[in-house]
């Protein structure tokens, strides 16, 4: 054959329903890159992967989730920043305090002391979840020892189990469906990103199944591609990063989790993605709002008050706050969130002391405890029995509550009238002296303590639940007493706005201006 003639390899690669032609002249180095795996050619490569990562998905269904669970639990891995409780609500669908009671059964377990210790990467087991009829959940440590053949769940005589999700479980479609959706109001929409992806050159010729390969704008008006199954060849993604470079293929299985929008706001080439954001609004009250993600698409986010919020959990906001949000410039979106209802099980309600004035506060707050109190009331010391002498003091407010008798008077800097007081004490009564300078806090305190309720003054977690993502501080006294209204109210001169009243109302509070 003359020297000069060129030897020319024709490959074909049957790769995603469509043909690669890929030809490499006989003189020119090879490309590591496109090095031929021959168990990429006979597809024996595809399979082994496609079942392993048949095995990841199946390894990430949850206990709660399944009604074909083994009684022997799942494996968690630990993730950097990853807290028990959140986990659990997340990934199981437990409510708060059922995550709460369930951390003893994790540490017997796995053995563990300190639950709030785990490192990343370490493995630990959840047991199975259960729910009983009457709707509690209970770890299955007592009921193994017998086992139900229909269900593979052990049963107490007597007694029927089902495993249920308190957030709903959403298929691998339906989470890339809603994370599309939201997708394309994040990022401005570019029609040629949003086109299936398809190479041609005179070589070969490359296409993608678009509902296999979920394709995602980039910022830049590149794509990125969802390789959910992790089915795509090495050579392939050589292939298609080698001729594109505006191509981000992201390998995650689409879950709905944190991750699964991590690796996405990742690769769509934003100005900055922060993780874990947290702000807050006021002093006291006192907002404070967490997001998975805070996202500047451009350097000039922040001044045009476009910065958008990502949250990634199954709970949503409130409607008020997302509002709220809004109109402090950001964007708020949870693909994959519903609207957890409230419980009734710590709305107390809430008591707002607007007056300003000693007689018109004491009387608000005396409101506020349900009690009714008399002016001016004359007290007798001695009666006129008593030796012909007839003694009495003006008490300014008079109650009586739970058999006892109280009197509220104020010291006026006059020393018989403070003995005579005291005097009253001994008497049985119980009397609160207020001062000039007795403020809300001071004037409550002297109150509550006559009273004997639960209670102190502090900036309290009034609204507080892990899996809301947003917690509210407020000064005020959170008392318990059962003969409070509820068995506990909170009450507070702090001045609330609309967001705060919105809030609270959302979570079952009552209001009440004093």
């Amino acid at each position: 054959m003359p020297p000069y003639l060129k030897i020319r390899v024709l490959i074909i690669i049957s790769v995603c329903s469509s043909t690669l032609l890929f030809v490499a002249g006989g003189h020119a180095a090879m490309d590591p890159r496109f090095e031929l795996d021959p168990q990429t050619l006979s597809g024996t490569k595809s399979v082994v992967k496609s079942k392993q990562a048949a095995g990841k998905r199946s390894s990430r269904k949850h206990v709660g989730h399944s009604s074909s669970a083994s009684d022997q639990g799942s494996v968690y891995t630990v993730k950097s920043g990853d807290r028990i409780v959140p986990v659990l609500m997340r990934d199981y669908g437990l409510a708060p305090d059922e995550a709460e009671s369930f951390i003893e059964e994790i540490k017997r377990e796995n053995n563990i002391y300190d639950i709030n210790r785990l490192k990343a990467g370490q493995k630990i087991v959840i047991p199975p979840l259960v729910h009983r009829v009457d709707e509690s959940r209970k770890a299955l440590q007592t009921v193994r020892s017998s086992p139900d053949k229909n269900s593979g769940l052990g049963t107490l005589p007597g007694q029927s189990f089902k495993l249920e999700s308190l957030v709903p479980v959403l298929s691998e479609q339906e989470v890339v469906t809603k994370a599309l959706d939201v997708w394309n109001r994040i990022v401005p929409s570019k029609k040629e990103a949003q086109k299936p992806l398809a190479l041609q050159t005179s070589s070969f010729s490359l296409t993608l199944d678009p509902e296999r390969y979920p394709t995602f704008s980039r910022m830049d008006g590149g794509r990125i591609i969802l390789d959910q199954n992790g089915t795509i060849p090495p050579l392939v993604k050589s292939l298609i990063e080698y001729k594109d470079a505006s191509v981000r293929i992201v390998n995650e299985v689409p879950d709905g989790s944190k991750r699964f929008m991590a690796s996405l706001l990742n690769a769509a080439g934003f100005y900055s993605v922060e993780e874990n954001f947290s702000m807050e609004f006021g002093v006291d009250p006192k907002l404070t709002v967490q997001a998975d993600f805070k996202v500047e698409k451009t350097a000039e986010s922040l001044v045009k008050q476009d910065v958008v919020l990502v949250n990634s959990g199954g709970t949503s906001f409130p409607p008020s706050l997302g509002e709220f949000l809004k109109k402090e410039g950001f964007s708020l979106h949870e693909p994959f969130a519903v609207l957890k209802p409230f419980s009734q099980r710590d709305a107390r309600a809430i008591h707002y002391i607007s007056a300003k004035k000693q007689p018109e506060m004491i009387d608000a707050i005396l409101s506020a405890f349900s009690v009714s109190s008399e002016r001016d009331r004359r007290v007798d010391l001695f009666g006129a029995d008593n030796n012909g002498i007839s003694l009495s003091v003006t008490a300014e407010r008079y109650f009586e509550r739970g058999g006892q008798r109280y009197v509220v008077t104020s010291f006026d800097g006059d020393p018989i009238n403070y003995t005579l007081f005291r005097i009253l004490e001994t008497k049985g009564y119980n009397v609160v002296i207020l001062e000039a300078h007795d403020d809300f806090r001071k004037m409550s305190e002297k109150l509550v303590t006559r009273m004997k309720m639960r209670g102190t003054f502090a900036q309290h977690n009034v609204l507080q639940d892990e899996s809301d993502g947003y917690s509210l501080k407020m000064s005020g006294f959170k008392l318990d007493d059962a003969m409070l209204p509820g068995g506990g109210i909170f009450l507070t001169d702090r001045p609330m706005d609309r967001i705060v009243r919105e809030l609270f109302a959302e979570k079952g509070h009552t209001i009440n201006n004093r």
